[in-house]
């Protein structure tokens, strides 16, 4: 089985290039168009953890001498929007489609998949796989969304002794955000029979959304001991809110940002599960190139690694390789 290969120092120093307009309203970098174009479509355009997935297949662009459209909508609740952009990749005919479905694109999605099977163009979803079973894609490229929240629950529990009262943010009701927030209550559920998930709530991956849930399940809970986000956005506007509290309610997340950073240094947020969003980008790049050449992937399934950020680990070399 191919796994994701951390993402080498040679990889990072190729990143360049990275601004072009293309005729899809995406961005375009990378290497020469003589080589190819592979068309990337994230959940998103605008936020810390996406540009980061944009670097990563800008990078393989340009050291494997092929051009790279990024596209995205603005926030990873336009499933419409999304599935537009999809439809455009496809009439452009590239020589391979990165997908990475919002939860409001996974229903229209196959329909489209099987035109982009029919027109010869390989696919490959990652970051966030498809909640219903297809052929069509080559491979998913993803981190294991359970097992990041279960290792949240495990760092929790530890933090607080086993025992108290939390509760969850996530950023959706499906795709990464359920198989965060399932894997983080499973396994409270089933290693620490003294702590409760007393409340569970979806903050759309909008800061202002996932604040004011944040707000209500404090003051709902004002003895609350420990609270999950799942992804950057919920876990700033959890971290914001305890702050304003001035609760000592402990702060876990998914994802990091400049934001959360900064958080994590002031220790507002206790820890954090990070993925690698540029070895992401990087890889599906890199993969949709092999397969153009005829070299397909060996698993229908490649895990990205992640690494447990805190305050005390952050500036080591494996997590700035990351970050």
């Amino acid at each position: 089985m191919k796994k994701l290969i951390a993402t080498t120092a040679a990889a990072i120093l190729a990143v360049s290039g990275l601004a072009a307009c293309s005729d899809e309203g995406g961005d375009s970098g990378g290497g020469d168009a003589s080589g190819g174009r592979v068309t990337l479509i994230g959940k998103a355009n605008a936020s810390e953890y996406w540009s980061k997935v944009k670097e990563g297949s800008m990078a393989a662009g340009d050291e494997l001498g092929v051009e790279v459209v990024f596209n995205g909508p603005d926030t990873e609740s336009e499933g419409d929007k999304q599935l537009n952009q999809l439809r455009s990749a496809i009439n452009d005919q590239p020589i391979g489609i990165g997908f990475a479905p919002q939860d409001g694109a996974q229903d229209g999605a196959p329909r489209l998949l099987e035109d982009a099977d029919a027109a010869g163009i390989p696919v490959i979803i990652y970051d966030t796989p498809m909640k219903d079973p297809t052929d069509i894609p080559l491979t998913t490229i993803a981190s294991d969304n359970a097992g990041m929240g279960a290792e949240a629950a495990e760092k929790m529990s530890e933090e607080l002794g086993g025992s108290g009262k939390v509760a969850i943010i996530a950023h959706g009701e499906v795709g990464t955000a359920g198989e965060r927030r399932d894997g983080f209550r499973d396994w409270i559920s089933e290693n620490a029979p003294d702590m409760e998930v007393v409340d569970v709530q979806n903050g759309e991956s909008d800061p202002a959304k996932s604040r004011d849930k944040a707000q209500g399940i404090l003051q709902a809970h004002p003895d609350l001991a420990g609270f999950f986000g799942t992804d950057d956005d919920s876990v700033i506007a959890i971290a914001d809110e305890v702050a304003a509290k001035e609760s000592d309610t402990t702060v876990i997340g998914i994802d990091a940002s400049p934001d959360v950073l900064t958080l994590l240094e002031d220790n507002s947020i206790f820890g954090v599960v990070l993925q690698n969003p540029f070895g992401m980008g990087y890889r599906t790049v890199e993969m949709l190139v092999e397969a153009n050449d005829g070299t397909m992937p060996e698993s229908d399934k490649i895990v990205s690694d992640s690494v447990w950020v805190t305050p005390e680990n952050m500036n080591d070399e494996e997590v700035q390789a990351i970050l």
